[in-house]
């Protein structure tokens, strides 16, 4: 299974090119998650959204895969601002691409944010603005800072975020509740004791996979690859779960995440996640099978022309 490099945005042709100099100052303080999502859920609640909170999500999510340059977070935040809204949505539309080619198995998990800018329906423009409004608030609340650095691994940003971006009365009736990053990291602590590479951890409540961040904090501690083990989560709250596929890149949680959205307490979740993930895989791999024999094709293809047409020309000749 093909990992994810998350990629410097400067790198992408055709969408934006390095500014010579940045524009925005370095940002002062230290940011963090909590900031993050009130800065976040400003811009979406001043935008009078009704809608659901896929688009700060997703356009937090978009945003947090990118890797800036050593030294040029502030010039890449600079950069993601000079967009125009067209360059903008091309932009996160190219950041899920990648992530759906990468991590085909997480793509299930991921789809309610990739959906608002991968499905055939375009994205109005008044999303697509009111998206790019809440990149600007995220990135003057120092995002890059946050998720552009190994500072992600310990971040979970979409916890404070989604609870954030709902109001009252949804979040109790998804049963949401943010469990504080202290107190999952105490709770990891005592369930990882005398772990070993290639052990399940499993969480049939994950959220946005708190528990999992702490979990693989307390494995690198002890020397231990989080990549090594299996991780296997479900929550009822599929934007939740959509979150927890994009914090598993983000915390490196390697090739072997399961993520499934159902009542845990009276759905088959493990069976179904795990059916629906082979599934997946199978299909991205013939997919990659056919991409590759067309490719071959159309080379042996151009190679034929090219023979075909030097033949014509030396018969001319002659």
């Amino acid at each position: 299974m093909p990992a994810y490099h998350r990629h410097p945005l400067c790198h992408v042709q055709g969408v934006i090119t390095m500014s010579a100099a940045p524009r925005r100052p370095p940002r002062s303080g230290t940011p963090d998650a909590t900031s993050l999502a009130e800065a976040v859920a400003r811009a979406w609640h001043r935008a009078n959204r009704t809608d659901p909170p896929q688009i700060p999500l997703s356009t937090v999510a978009a945003l947090a895969l990118i890797t800036p340059p050593p030294g040029e977070l502030s010039a890449t935040a600079d950069l993601i601002a000079e967009l125009d809204t067209e360059q903008f949505h091309r932009m996160v539309r190219l950041q899920w691409t990648i992530f759906a080619r990468a991590r085909p198995d997480l793509l299930p998990a991921a789809w309610p944010l990739l959906q608002p800018w991968l499905s055939a329906d375009r994205p109005d423009q008044a999303m697509i603005a009111t998206a790019r409004r809440i990149a600007h608030a995220a990135l003057d609340a120092g995002q890059l800072h946050l998720t552009g650095t190994l500072r992600r691994r310990d971040a979970d940003v979409f916890g404070p975020l989604l609870i954030a971006l709902r109001a009252d009365g949804a979040r109790v009736a998804a049963g949401q509740f943010y469990t504080p990053g202290p107190i999952a990291d105490v709770l990891a602590a005592g369930l990882m004791t005398g772990a070993q590479p290639g052990q399940t951890m499993i969480d049939p409540a994950v959220g946005t996979g708190g528990l999992f961040r702490a979990a693989a904090q307390t494995l690198r501690a002890e020397g231990i690859d989080p990549a090594s083990m299996v991780w296997l989560g479900a929550d009822i709250d599929a934007a939740a779960v959509a979150c927890t596929a994009v914090n598993a890149v983000l915390w490196e949680l390697g090739p072997n995440v399961v993520l499934g959205v159902g009542d845990t307490l009276t759905d088959n979740w493990q069976t179904a996640a795990i059916a629906q993930r082979h599934e997946i895989l199978q299909i991205a791999d013939r997919l990659r099978s056919t991409a590759f024999a067309a490719d071959v094709l159309g080379t042996v293809a151009r190679l034929v022309d090219a023979a075909s047409t030097e033949r014509a020309g030396r018969a001319r000749r002659t």
